[in-house]
């Protein structure tokens, strides 16, 4: 199921690798190229994220006044979706979606010899054994990374296993960026690919922070810190583990975020956005009423309808009675006299 994503992404990855020819630069522009296509869940992702807060205090009401009635609870909110048309889950649908499109890029992004250079799974499978032998222990996230720098210092012991064009393709494969070696591993000795794992945290960190601020969301102090906290703490330790180029891709991912969320904000402003939805709140709740009040008129009517229609069906009938009686007494003055 994760090929359906990833073929079509690497196909794209490829052909930018082709034109720049520089593995960095490729990572950037693929970032931007798959942040763009996915553009439109982003923006239906946000739109919920604005109507989900503008109801927030309708649902912590109910949430509130029926705490300790969990049925009830369910039963007012479930009445409060119905009523303004919207879902409690709404938000999560984009995100959802994104998931396996995000797994997809990282299988893209982890694998450059499958999908850069076109090299087929079962080769790679053969190819694994031989460099394991050579380098040790390989890399439990981008192994791909090592078969590509063992190729590219000893092409030679490939040679059976590839054939020539690829190995000369392999060779040629251009990892630096900006001096760096994309497929080495940071570690916490001082150089200048240390400089990778603070620029993931620090970007990371900026754009959690940013969404949070223009995104017009309603937080919970300690449990956002919370949250930022362990993310935070969970990136820093992949970015020792994972290849620097990897670490790249998730730099510039979220630089792009951030500057994607300040360019909706834009277009998208939260709080404008939040005053429509609370006042299509009042307005729906202002048509309840009317409706509650010529739904309640309607009823006084049909019960005045119904009572005068009762009196002339009382009156006629008692009409009915007087003429039988009129005409027993005519009877009775015919037979008896006056």
């Amino acid at each position: 199921m994760l090929q359906i994503i990833s073929i079509p992404l690497g196909w794209i990855m490829s052909r930018i690798y082709e034109i720049v020819g520089n593995y960095g630069i490729t990572l950037i522009l693929f970032t931007i190229v798959t942040k763009l296509l996915m553009m439109p869940l982003t923006i239906k992702q946000k739109k919920s994220m604005i109507r989900m807060n503008a109801f927030q205090p309708l649902i912590q009401n109910i949430q509130k006044k029926y705490k300790d009635d969990p049925a009830k609870q369910n039963e007012e909110l479930a009445r409060l979706q119905n009523e303004h048309g919207f879902s409690m889950t709404s938000g999560c649908l984009p995100l959802v979606i994104q998931m396996p499109i995000l797994f997809g890029l990282i299988d893209v992004i982890y694998k450059p010899l499958r999908y850069i250079m076109g090299v087929s799974n079962d080769v790679i499978t053969t190819l694994t054994p031989v460099v394991e032998k050579m380098v040790g222990t390989m890399s439990r996230y981008s192994p791909q990374t090592d078969i590509i720098k063992a190729v590219q210092s000893n092409p030679s012991a490939f040679s059976g296993l590839l054939e020539a064009d690829v190995i000369s393709k392999i060779q040629a494969f251009d990892f630096s960026f900006f001096g760096l070696d994309l497929t080495a591993t940071p570690t916490l000795a001082f150089n200048a690919l240390l400089i990778i794992p603070v620029m993931v945290v620090g970007s990371m960190v900026v754009q959690q922070i940013v969404t949070m601020k223009l995104s017009g969301q309603q937080t919970n102090g300690g449990q956002q810190v919370s949250m930022l906290l362990m993310s935070t703490v969970m990136m820093a330790y992949f970015s020792f583990v994972i290849p620097a180029g990897v670490s790249l891709y998730w730099i510039f991912s979220s630089l792009f975020a951030i500057a994607q969320e300040f360019v909706l904000n834009i277009f998208i402003n939260p709080e404008k956005e939040k005053a429509k939805i609370e006042e299509e709140i009042m307005e729906a709740r202002r048509l309840k009423k009317e409706e509650e009040k010529k739904k309640r008129e309607k009823q006084k009517t049909v019960k005045g309808d119904k009572y005068v229609e009762e009196a002339i069906e009382n009156k006629d009938e008692a009409e009915k009675v007087r003429q039988r009686l009129e005409r027993a007494r005519a009877l009775d003055r015919e037979k008896y006299g006056e």
